[in-house]
């Protein structure tokens, strides 16, 4: 996501996901709402949240997501989880919310068959870009 790879993003979720946000309109206009399918979820919202960009591009928010306090539950070949997050957008705001995720076992990995965004506070923060490297720059350099 960070690094605007939308292939390998559409790849984490199945044929007939679903992703629902809630709370991103006070950002970006007309963005919450469901959105069925890998393809709609891609090219209607991640894609146009993320300025329409092709790989590697730069987005028009540069953003920094973090996850934590996951909660798994596990039931055969499908599991669901909850996980708070942080998210630095732009380099000077910042949203906190949940996840909620239903993954479903495919033949090849896991896959999210369900996703809900929740954004739950956001803010201003006081930020200078320091500059340095680009997620994809880093991304490229072995270790």
């Amino acid at each position: 996501l960070d690094s605007a790879d939308w292939a390998a993003l559409g790849d984490v979720f199945t044929e007939d996901a679903v992703l629902e946000m809630d709370g991103l309109d006070h950002l970006v206009k007309g963005r919450d709402g469901q959105y069925r399918g890998r393809h709609a979820i891609i090219n209607d919202f991640y894609r146009q949240t993320g300025a329409g960009l092709p790989h590697g591009a730069k987005p028009m928010f540069v953003t920094g997501h973090i996850s934590t306090n996951m909660q798994i539950e596990l039931e055969g070949d499908e599991a669901t989880t909850l996980a708070y997050f942080f998210e630095i957008v732009a380099n000077d705001r910042v949203l906190i919310g949940t996840y909620q995720h239903r993954f479903r076992r495919e033949a090849d990995r896991w896959r999210f068959r369900f996703l809900r965004i929740s954004i739950r506070y956001r803010a201003r923060l006081e930020a200078t870009d320091v500059g340095g490297q680009s997620l994809n720059d880093i991304l490229a350099r072995p270790v």
